[in-house]
């Protein structure tokens, strides 16, 4: 998210817990637009958004509307209203120039997270066959031996790519990232110029269904708290549950809406 972040991310990605909907689910794509990576040019270099653009207009016409840093030529493309997807996508099958198409494809979180407040019904991270009742002694991932090896640290960032987090959680609040150039800068500006305005806890990328992307990351579905509990809740306080990381930073990177719902060209953006 920073560029002057330079220690250690650990990234959990919601789309690693999601049903992502092909062509022939109702729940789709985006209409109108693809995830269209150009390959570079024979000397190395990329293609600039002149000349990606005069590729695009000698097939089916459309925009570049953003270009992707992580991956090298990565771009969302906005199709012209009188083009489906389908068919742009079969007029780029074999058009030297590029790599691949695709639709940007929705998808949709899960849902099915235990709530239960109490550290002894997790039995995932400490099994003692309590739940369900007779369950499996020691199907867990030791988290207790762990500890005794150490608890986790605050510089290291843990990006939680989902719905949100509630940064405000008395079990998580201790645990949040937070940006201090942006926290202590003046607001509406960009104090740390990393091209993002107040992220002080994170960023909402999310622009699912006329969305605006904006600077609070905040949890309007809840299932990105839960994973930033399992993840990151403070350990050892006397409050509700503990994470895998007793300490630890949180930065809340939100790409699904208040209906879980979200599509991967602002996944990848979290990124």
């Amino acid at each position: 998210m920073s560029n002057r972040i330079t220690f250690l991310c650990f990234i959990i990605v919601s789309l690693a817990v999601v049903s992502t909907a092909r062509s022939s689910d109702s729940f789709g794509y985006v209409p109108g637009e693809l995830l269209v990576r150009f390959e570079t040019k024979p000397d190395g270099k990329q293609r600039t958004l002149t000349e990606k653009n005069s590729l695009l207009s000698s097939v089916t016409g459309g925009d570049v509307a953003y270009t992707h840093k992580i991956v090298p030529g990565l771009t969302l493309v906005k199709l012209p209203k009188n083009v489906t997807v389908k068919d742009a996508l079969l007029s780029f099958q074999n058009l030297d120039g590029i790599i691949y198409a695709e639709p940007n494809y929705r998808v949709k979180g899960l849902s099915n997270f235990p709530d239960d407040p109490l550290f002894d019904k997790l039995w995932g991270m400490h099994n003692t066959g309590q739940v369900p009742p007779g369950g499996t002694v020691n199907a867990d991932v030791n988290a207790p031996e762990g500890w005794d090896i150490h608890t986790g640290r605050k510089d290291i960032i843990v990006a939680v790519i989902d719905s949100g987090v509630d940064y405000m959680h008395p079990d998580l609040k201790d645990n949040i990232w937070v940006n201090e150039a942006e926290l202590n800068g003046e607001p509406d500006v960009d104090d740390d110029n990393n091209g993002y305005i107040d992220d002080i806890y994170g960023y909402d990328f999310c622009t699912f269904g006329g969305k605006e992307r904006d600077s609070d990351p905040m949890d309007d579905y809840a299932h990105g708290t839960a994973v930033a509990g399992i993840a990151g809740a403070v350990g050892n306080n006397s409050e509700g549950v503990t994470g895998v990381c007793w300490n630890t930073s949180i930065m809340a990177l939100k790409f699904l809406n208040s209906s879980n719902a979200g599509d991967v060209n602002d996944a990848i953006s979290c990124i």
